[in-house]
Order: structure tokens, then C-alpha cells, then sequence
């Protein structure tokens, strides 16, 4: 299994509060698919963590999943987590190789459709 060792907006997103439609299906998402757990949950907020990586969720009746922004997870191994992924309720793309910063990256992309968000995930090439 991946270890996901840190996460970063890519779209001015606050990774502690990311919009939602409702708690109850985002939540599922997270768990079923990306192996996250709930620390926290209330009627207002919830707390999710795996591994070194923490994020926070706040439901949004309003929210419009097609304004939704992206996340960047790094993690320590890319295939691992590409194969972790298989089979699950998200639509996972193909490996590729992304600069940012003047350093080179492997990245995959993965969308999640509920709430519209973008994943990349990533590792030093």
C-alpha cells in the first residue's frame, strides 16, 4: 500500500475545508476509495486522515461540482498507489510526467465526479 505523504492545492483550494454537497457521500468517497479515515465529524465539518496527510470537508448545498478545484497528493510509491486505485469508484488516468518548479514529477490524475474535483497524484521522477 501507497503511503500518501503530503497534500497541496493546486487551485487556491484550503485542503482543511473543501466544499461539498453532503458530508455522507464525500465521506464514503474518501474511505472507499482513497483509504482515508474520519477523525472528526459534525453537522458542519469533518476531519479525515491517512497517513501523514490530513483534510478537511464542509458541506455546501450550493456547491457546483464543475467549479470544483484539484488536490496534488505526493506519494512514496506511484504505481502502488495507481494499482490501489484499480477497480474503484473513480476514473483513474494514465501515468505521465508533469515539471513544476523546475523539477520533474510522475503523476497520474484521477476525477472524482460527485463533487468534481481533480486528483493528481505524484512522485520525483
Amino acid at each position: 500500500m501507497a503511503q500518501i505523504q503530503a497534500v497541496a492545492p493546486i487551485s487556491n483550494e484550503d485542503v482543511n475545508a473543501l466544499p461539498v454537497k453532503d458530508l455522507g457521500p464525500a465521506i464514503a468517497f474518501y474511505e472507499a476509495v482513497f483509504g482515508f479515515t474520519v477523525v472528526s465529524r459534525d453537522s458542519a465539518s469533518a476531519q479525515l486522515s491517512r497517513d501523514d496527510v490530513q483534510i478537511g470537508l464542509i458541506p455546501k448545498a450550493e456547491h457546483k461540482p464543475y467549479e470544483a478545484g484539484s488536490l496534488a497528493f505526493k506519494v512514496d510509491d506511484l504505481e502502488a498507489m495507481h494499482r490501489e486505485l484499480e477497480g474503484k469508484n473513480c476514473e483513474r488516468g494514465v501515468f505521465g510526467t508533469d515539471e513544476w518548479g523546475g523539477k520533474k514529477f510522475r503523476t497520474f490524475f484521477v476525477r472524482e465526479q460527485e463533487n468534481g474535483y481533480c486528483y493528481c497524484f505524484y512522485q520525483p521522477a
